[in-house]
C-alpha cells in the first residue's frame, strides 16, 4: 500500500525506496480487484482498467511498471480468463 509519490503505508516509502516486488504487486492487486466480480462491483473491461491504472502512474504506481504492465496487456501476455473473472 505504499504509493509512488509517498503517503502510503505501512512505512511511508516513496519512489525507488519501494521494493520492486511491492510495485508490481500493487498493480496486480488493482488489476485483480477491477477485473473480477465483487459483491460491491461488477468486473470492468480490460481496456478501461489499463487506462485507469495508467492514470495513476507517478502518483500511486511506478510509471515504468505501469508501462510494462500496459505493454504486456497489449501483447496479449495478460488476459482476463472468464472462468476466473466469475459469472455476473
Amino acid at each position: 500500500h505504499e504509493k509512488w509519490s509517498g503517503g502510503g503505508y505501512p512505512d511511508g516509502l516513496e519512489g525507488e525506496a519501494i521494493p520492486m516486488q511491492a510495485r508490481i504487486v500493487a498493480i496486480a492487486d488493482t488489476f485483480d480487484a477491477m477485473t473480477t466480480n465483487r459483491p460491491y462491483q461488477k468486473a470492468m473491461e480490460i481496456n478501461y482498467v489499463v487506462d485507469k491504472i495508467r492514470s495513476f502512474a507517478n502518483t500511486r504506481f511506478d510509471p515504468k511498471v505501469v508501462e510494462a504492465f500496459a505493454n504486456a496487456v497489449k501483447r496479449g501476455d495478460i488476459v482476463i480468463d472468464e472462468q476466473v473473472r466469475g459469472a455476473a
